[in-house]
């Protein structure tokens, strides 16, 4: 309900303290103030915050009175709200200010080093005004840095707290035009129950990435969107395990279960979609019209389309039904050949759709699918597949690519004929970067489902060699990662795995003037530096290890990967001695990457001994311990079962718990991993959590079903790199 933290302030020797609010429904508010914290029960907020002077008070709602003997602060009144958005903050917060181009006044309570996120305030609002054709109807926005703050961005009616570090992030503007999204104008209509919940976080967050791709179209926003979101759901969305966009809830402990990643990310799917069909300028007007009907009430799915729909004049309810209300997403199967009765000009193009899945596809689900299909010379034709299957005409040409942009929400599987020319293309440099993203993206999703051999997914690997942007490496270097490097470490290949990464990622590192900087580098370019250093330097380059102990990010698991006890020493000390909370953050999660046996348990004990770690950030460095090798992630999850009354009883009732179960137990690769895990939790049943063990038993076993197919073909492609 309130959470506690205390900070140092440069100028000062005393620690201070802060108490900020986080109401997560439906619980929290009801133990804070009498109240029935439903989405259709609105409350007319009078938030009470009591703190002496030097203290500040941030509210919803501006200052209305102030008692000199209690020192409490009544705020003003609003139009009514659900209370789970009432929030206040009180500490020792300095603020600055500043004006927009319609004379709104946005502050932001913390350091100077945030100006950032208020030069992101005081340029994004007007964008939001004009988006949503109305101006902003709050008496003030604030942004209140917290120090500490473990729970993420948060976005209350006037009022939103986020990470002290997210505010001078000026490479990821997103979060804070969300919040100011959010705050400002998304808590304006209220979902008219749980069910409903993507149209307020998944809307949101989708968004966010519309306005800094016009206020900041040099951060190539709708690229990193396809990387950190578009992708990451369809992970998710392909398993059996998840779940439909809207999900019926009867009960608040089925709010927690349902609020997780695929739901943010699968709001985030829906939206891009109805944009399209609906154009701009109608998308504009039908959120305006939506907004209007709904402001200060509730609303339904079916309203939002209903409004893109009069706007546009576009079937966009008959399309997108198929997505909010059923699991999963389509794989579109194409093949070309000839076109009949025709001079040899044109292809005749053979699409089909199904469920993807990794695992078994026993689903008759259909969609309704908009398709776009792109040839070499530049020919785009677009489809509505409404039907199981389709066939299109297009001009012929040296090759023929499907949701060019990567812009469509399925996968694509090409007839082999089509896969051969498209390799080929991007050798020769023919696809657009997020071509090339999508084309690599689907090839190992592919391979996971059973749909595509070793063979052929290593040859796009080997293409990939020419890459020169950091988005598509920083995909490709995941999905090995997740993909192939889980499946070597169960067959012993760990070194054979070093080599080939080596091979890999040597040619693009000298492209990029290897360690040094070079004049006229670019942002991507400093981007994927750091992302090959990583990938090197935990591999083992010489080249790479050879660097100073004392640098940051990617070098602190290079040197602790390959460095000993006094290296993990030095990295300890220098955990304690810096007063950024963000180099501690980067420190404490580079620990795990040791391979010695002794540290790595040295580690683990520094996450119950409360000594350096503190409870928040303990699931980070269990995972980063996870995530080192297949004898680490057996080793954290044996730690975990012993230790698992004191992981019950600091983080019970906390979301931390569900993380965890997350972060260790993803990435196993056997049938017998998945069994005991299986059984430890029926033994030891964590409702809050049922959904990501779920998913991780499931990638288990998905994982140990590659293994035996592909076993015998990894340990060939192997066997040519020295250990």
């Amino acid at each position: 309900v309130f959470y506690r933290t205390v900070y140092t302030d440069s100028s000062t020797v005393p620690r201070f303290a802060c108490a900020v609010t986080q109401f997560a429904p439906t619980d929290d508010p009801r133990c804070c103030l009498p109240c029935w914290d439903e989405p259709e029960l609105k409350a007319t907020s009078m938030s009470l915050a009591s703190g002496q002077r030097p203290h500040s008070d941030f509210p919803n709602m501006p200052e209305q009175s102030r008692s000199d003997i209690s020192a409490a602060v009544l705020s003003r009144s609003h139009r009514s709200c659900p209370t789970y958005l009432a929030a206040f903050a009180v500490g020792r917060f300095d603020y600055v200010e500043d004006f927009d181009s319609d004379n709104f006044t946005p502050r932001l309570a913390g350091r100077e080093q945030g100006r950032f996120a208020l030069d992101v305030a005081r340029k994004t609002l007007p964008f939001y005004n004009g988006l949503f054709q109305r101006r902003l109807s709050l008496p003030k926005l604030d942004l209140v840095a917290v120090p500490d703050w473990p729970f993420g961005a948060m976005e209350r009616t006037g009022v939103c707290h986020l990470p002290t570090f997210e505010t001078a992030l000026v490479e990821h503007p997103t979060t804070p035009v969300r919040l100011l999204k959010n705050g400002g104008f998304g808590n304006l209509v209220t979902m008219q129950w749980w069910t409903h919940l993507w149209l307020n976080e998944g809307f949101a967050s989708w968004i966010q990435y519309l306005c800094v791709d016009q206020c900041y179209p040099e951060f190539d926003i709708w690229t990193r969107f396809v990387k950190s979101d578009l992708s990451r759901a369809l992970v998710l969305d392909a398993l059996d395990s998840s779940h439909p966009i809207e999900v019926p809830i009867g009960s608040p402990c089925e709010i927690d279960e349902i609020f997780d990643a695929i739901k943010l990310l699968q709001g985030r799917l829906g939206d891009p979609h109805a944009a399209r069909m609906a154009g701009p300028g109608a998308f504009r007007d039908g959120l305006s019209r939506y907004l209007d009907r709904h402001k200060y009430s509730n609303a339904q799915t079916e309203q939002l389309w209903k409004a893109l729909e009069e706007a546009s004049g576009q079937p966009v309810d008959f399309v997108m039904g198929t997505w909010t209300k059923q699991m999963g997403y389509p794989l579109i199967s194409v093949s070309a050949k000839p076109a009949d009765n025709d001079d040899g000009q044109q292809l005749e193009l053979s699409i089909s759709q199904e469920r993807f899945q990794f695992g078994s596809n026993s689903s008759l689900a259909a969609w309704r699918v908009p398709i776009q299909v792109l040839t070499a010379e530049g020919v785009k034709i677009n489809l509505l597949l409404t039907e199981k299957s389709a066939a299109v005409r297009v001009p012929k040409a040296a090759w023929v690519k499907l949701n060019p942009g990567f812009v469509g929400v399925y996968r694509t599987l090409y007839s082999e004929e089509m896969l051969t020319d498209l390799i080929a293309a991007l050798q020769r440099g023919q696809l657009s970067q997020r071509d090339r993203f999508n084309l690599e993206s689907d090839l190992f999703a592919l391979f996971s489902a059973g749909r595509l051999s070793i063979v052929q997914l290593l040859q796009v690997v080997d293409a990939c060699k020419v890459e020169q942007f950091y988005t598509v490496w920083a995909d490709l270097l995941d999905n090995l990662a997740a993909t192939i490097q889980v499946l070597v470490d169960q067959l012993g290949l760990s070194q054979q795995w070093r080599s080939f990464v080596c091979q890999l990622c040597e040619p693009a590192f000298q492209r990029c003037g290897g360690w040094d900087a070079q004049p006229g580098d670019g942002h991507d370019v400093a981007l994927l530096r750091a992302a090959l250093i990583r990938a090197l330097g935990l591999a083992g380059h010489p080249s790479v290890c050879a660097i100073p102990a004392d640098l940051r990010d990617s070098i602190y698991r290079t040197v602790l990967s390959n460095g000993g006890g006094p290296e993990f020493e030095a990295a300890l000390d220098l955990m304690d001695k810096t007063d950024l909370q963000e180099e501690k953050d980067r420190i404490q999660r580079s620990l795990g990457s040791s391979r010695d046996p002794q540290l790595r348990q040295r580690v683990l004990q520094l996450v119950v001994s409360g000594d350096k770690v503190r409870l928040q950030d303990s699931i980070y460095v269990l995972g980063s311990v996870s995530s080192a090798s297949l004898e680490s992630r057996r080793a954290t999850w044996r730690f975990i079962k012993c230790n698992w009354a004191w992981f019950q009883e600091k983080l019970r009732g906390q979301i931390l718990l569900s993380r965890l179960v997350q972060q260790v137990c993803k990435n196993f690769c056997s049938s017998e991993d998945a069994e005991d895990i299986e059984t430890f939790f029926q033994a030891n049943p964590l409702p809050s959590a049922e959904r990501n063990i779920k998913q991780a038993l499931e990638n288990a076993r998905l994982n140990a079903r590659v293994l035996a197919r592909e076993g015998r073909n990894l340990e060939n492609f192997w066997a040519k790199f020295d250990a």
